[in-house]
């Protein structure tokens, strides 16, 4: 019994990897302040390093986390040159919150422009905002 509990809150806290890429240049401070009004985010924002926390009505939690526009693979490379990529946030949240983020991401990239997008071999599936060229 105790390691069906287990399994399910695992899969239960399964957690996504996506990628917020923009030709804008954006901070995790300018994110906080564009969402700092919806209804039940908690923001925690730690400016010096960039980085923003929000936190959901149930407790789990968006984490949003620079990442340098360089890429080694010369395909990655190209996919962000070819976009005019300046600004790159790796972005952690539940599977379970997608639907609930994504009023979020659409907030951030009606804004800032760009697009989320999967943390993958080859940036799909984009979930908000397009990566075509």
């Amino acid at each position: 019994m105790a390691n069906n509990k287990v399994n399910s809150n695992q899969a239960k806290d399964k957690k996504i990897d996506l990628l917020y890429m923009s030709p804008s240049e954006v901070t995790a401070k300018d994110i906080a302040v564009l969402l700092q009004n919806e209804n039940g985010l908690t923001i925690e924002l730690w400016e010096a390093m960039n980085v923003l926390e929000l936190v959901l009505p149930n407790q789990n939690s968006i984490d949003f986390e620079p990442l340098e526009v360089s890429f080694k693979d010369p395909s990655d490379a190209s996919f962000v040159k070819n976009r005019n990529i300046i600004t790159i946030f790796a972005v952690n949240l539940c599977e379970e919150d997608l639907t609930i983020a994504t009023a979020c991401f659409e907030k951030i990239v009606d804004k800032f422009s760009g697009f989320l997008c999967a943390d993958s071999e080859d940036f799909n599936p984009v979930y908000v905002g397009s990566s075509k060229k």
